[in-house]
């Protein structure tokens, strides 16, 4: 039954249970037409179009900062949809007082990381707000960009016996953004923040069915969200996952499971099991994507769960959370 509440909450942006309601209240508002549950939409046969707002403390962190963010998020919502993201738009709401120099080189990561996908910005908007009535910077962007894939991917196209894989151990951007605010030394720990379509591009030729980038609510959101879609069973296998030290070790310190935090370069593929192997040798070619590994697959079983196989031979059913883990991360 879901719990009904009388105001908003930071539950309601966890990319769980509470936003799937959220996000339900303000859509029965609209006449919707061919309404998909993804975070791109087509506008066309061959064009699609992605809208992401950025809100992430602190505005920078090892490897990256608000402006690769905001490019990244946007342009990876396209990309795991196999659209090349040829334009961006970029709105920005500046807090009185941030600093110049700092604000300039925030920019200059979102033109650079740009630059290295092929996304030219096409428009904008910037509004300055008194001290106090915003934490710094916001920025709300909107990507666009043309399919590449011979088939539009989505959670539809998944089918029994389809293997899933992970592009890099999950949660790593959210054990970085734990670590700098509870004030815990990690040097190695780097976020995954990176953009996709270079590493995900290679793959459009084979019969991947859908892919999904791992933001908020982390991997075990997306599985999900899969599986309650597609009415099918998703098992992955703990011992199979790729494993960070690092964030393994912040998220033993906090209390936090990996599973649910946030990834800022990691995505999940669905794809057949005669192109599995392909897939997984042709990710590992890219820098972004050397940890790739083959996690658990698909069943015509459990109809509409999730659930992990752990280390010690159980069996642990995976849900959404219910509730924000760790708020503004992105």
């Amino acid at each position: 039954m879901e719990r009904k509440l009388s105001a908003i909450t930071l539950g309601h942006g966890s990319g769980g249970r509470l936003t799937s309601q959220l996000t339900n209240s303000i859509i029965s508002n609209f006449e919707l037409v061919n309404f998909e549950s993804e975070d791109c939409a087509w506008i066309s046969e061959d064009m699609a179009v992605a809208m992401d707002g950025f809100t992430v403390t602190p505005l920078s962190f090892p490897g990256g900062d608000i402006g690769k963010l905001a490019v990244c998020g946007s342009t990876n919502d396209l990309a795991v949809r196999g659209v090349r993201p040829d334009m961006l738009t970029l709105s920005l709401i500046i807090e009185e007082g941030l600093d110049m120099e700092q604000f300039t080189g925030f920019m200059k990561s979102a033109a650079d990381t740009c630059k290295l996908i092929g996304t030219r910005l096409i428009a904008g908007d910037t509004k300055v707000v008194p001290k106090g009535a915003a934490d710094k910077l916001f920025i709300t962007t909107c990507a666009i960009g043309t399919r590449i894939s011979v088939n539009k991917l989505g959670s539809v196209r998944i089918k029994d016996g389809d293997i899933l894989i992970l592009t890099t151990s999950p949660g790593i951007h959210g054990s970085v953004l734990a670590a700098l605010r509870f004030g815990i030394e990690a040097p190695e720990l780097i976020s995954d923040c990176a953009p996709l379509w270079p590493s995900l591009s290679p793959l459009l030729n084979l019969d991947v069915h859908a892919m999904r980038d791992c933001t908020r609510g982390g991997v075990g959101t997306v599985l999900c969200e899969w599986a309650e879609s597609r009415g099918l069973g998703f098992e992955i296998e703990e011992r199979l996952l790729p494993k960070n030290e690092s964030a393994a070790s912040i998220c033993d310190i906090l209390g936090y499971d990996q599973l649910w935090l946030a990834g800022e370069g990691c995505a999940l593929i669905a794809v057949s099991q005669e192109d599995a192997e392909e897939c997984l040798k042709r990710l590992k070619v890219s820098s972004v994507c050397r940890e790739a590994a083959i996690i658990g697959k698909v069943y015509n079983k459990r109809h509409g769960m999730a659930w992990m196989k752990t280390h010690i031979g159980g069996e642990r059913i995976i849900d959404m959370p219910a509730g924000e883990i760790l708020p503004r991360i992105c």
